[in-house]
């Protein structure tokens, strides 16, 4: 695992679509693992697999704040995610947007102005917003596994809590099953992910997203 895993949101429009690369490799070329739909995986009425994932899987979010993406349902649903998912949400200033347009789960967070573009002030500035200096040491203390697979099992009972709202059926339970088993690393995680279609967690033949969640959390924790 690398230093760090950045998933940034972004408009398709330009010049977002521009910027959001050229700041991906300057976040690689620093070592941090960083993903971003540059292969438009964004479309229809439902969120890519690929995309859960990795808003699941990445630490921080990044949020490109311009006028194209404030109004794209796309970067909202991804902002709504990863809030709800509690992830490190770090907005970019691309262009100014009035504080009454500006999207509710942004409220109360530093912005990083990148106005100007990707120069080293900005660079710095976005650096210093994940919490790493402009001059990134080679090697750094990893997570200890059992940390980020915690997360990632709180994420998935939390997504249960969201998808309770509007489906009740097993898909989302396969989804979410399979998206933990292609991030988790350890094999205690594996198993407890292998038990959430187990007949303890169904209620009148039916899954039932409350007692998965309910199981997820406690199974974890060893209760």
């Amino acid at each position: 695992m690398k230093i760090g895993s950045v998933f940034i949101s972004h408009s398709a429009k330009e010049p977002d679509h521009s910027l959001t690369g050229s700041l991906a490799k300057v976040l690689e070329s620093k070592g941090l693992n960083v993903w971003w739909d540059k292969q438009g995986l964004k479309g229809g009425d439902f969120f890519p697999v690929e995309i859960l994932e990795a808003i699941i899987r990445q630490n921080f979010f990044i949020f490109i704040v311009s006028e194209h993406s404030i109004c794209s349902e796309w970067c909202l649903r991804e902002l709504t995610r990863a809030t709800e998912l509690r992830k490190d949400v770090k907005p970019l200033l691309l262009e100014p947007i009035p504080r009454e347009r500006s999207p509710l789960a942004l409220a109360g967070l530093q912005y990083v102005d990148i106005q100007s573009g990707l120069t080293d002030e900005t660079k710095a500035g976005i650096f210093r917003a994940l919490g790493l200096s402009h001059n990134v040491p080679e090697q750094v203390n990893q997570q200890d596994p059992f940390v980020r697979d915690g997360r990632l099992i709180k994420a998935l009972a939390d997504q249960l809590e969201y998808a309770k709202t509007f489906t009740n059926t097993l898909n989302m339970v396969l989804l979410l099953e399979n998206i933990g088993n292609s991030c988790c690393e350890t094999d205690r995680a594996r198993e407890v992910i292998a038990g959430m279609r187990s007949d303890a967690n169904c209620k009148n033949g039916m899954i039932d997203y409350d007692l998965v969640r309910s199981y997820l959390l406690n199974k974890w924790r060893g209760l």
